[in-house]
């Protein structure tokens, strides 16, 4: 696995991602309303954003695709250029790694 298939990979995935993911107009988002998360939930602590990416992954059957990319970014509260960041972090680390078909897969108890 090349380094650059693997940033090639994450490429193609983050623009597509761009195109299909929730924007956010005026005062309303994918999420809802500005302002609508109750004070408690807005102090809870948030997972690490790398953690965040790999249990959304798993949430879609364990691997990130042309097709599910922009729910597994939304699910995961990351952006395109975060997931551009995180995937050669998760696959240095071994939890993350590319098919021969440009899938991403991670690497974890649930997903073997």
């Amino acid at each position: 696995m090349t380094a650059m298939r693997m940033i090639s990979a994450f490429l193609a995935l983050g623009a597509l991602g761009a195109c299909t993911a929730g924007a956010q107009i005026g005062g309303i988002g994918a999420q809802g309303s500005l302002g609508s998360v109750s004070p408690a939930a807005a102090r809870a602590p948030q997972a690490a954003p790398a953690d965040r990416l790999v249990a959304a992954i798993e949430a879609q059957g364990c691997a990130i695709t042309a097709d599910n990319v922009a729910q597994v970014l939304l699910k995961a509260n990351l952006t395109q250029q975060q997931l551009l960041e995180l995937g050669p972090q998760l696959t240095a680390q071994g939890r993350a790694e590319v098919t021969d078909d440009g899938t991403i897969r991670v690497l974890t108890d649930n997903c073997i």
